[in-house]
């Protein structure tokens, strides 16, 4: 499992957002976005398929955040970190290529 470098670059801005607020908070949403990174690498068909075609999601429900990703043949990558509260109809993940 690996994050793709857009992926990757949104889930620090939303940490850097939550270590203004409080430490604690970026302490635990680090370690459950990491979490669940793992999880989604090690059981990828777990999860449901995106509305995105050809990509796979999963959810951090606490925290509103929607986790985008691509199981190719040899690995899984994290292709996009989104907020659920914005409007997902705007944005498209890009897909690694195989």
């Amino acid at each position: 499992m690996r994050w793709s470098q857009e992926a990757r670059s949104a889930q620090r801005d939303w940490l850097d957002g939550l270590e203004a607020q409080d430490t604690r908070l970026t302490d635990r949403a680090l370690s459950e976005s990491e979490a669940l990174s793992l999880r989604t690498g090690a059981h990828p068909f777990s999860y449901r398929p995106s509305r995105w075609k050809g990509l796979r999601e999963a959810s951090l429900l606490r925290w509103h955040k929607i986790v985008v990703f691509q199981v190719l043949q040899d690995e899984v990558v994290i292709v996009s970190f989104y907020d659920a509260r914005q409007d997902l109809g705007r944005v498209f993940p890009l897909p690694e290529s195989h």
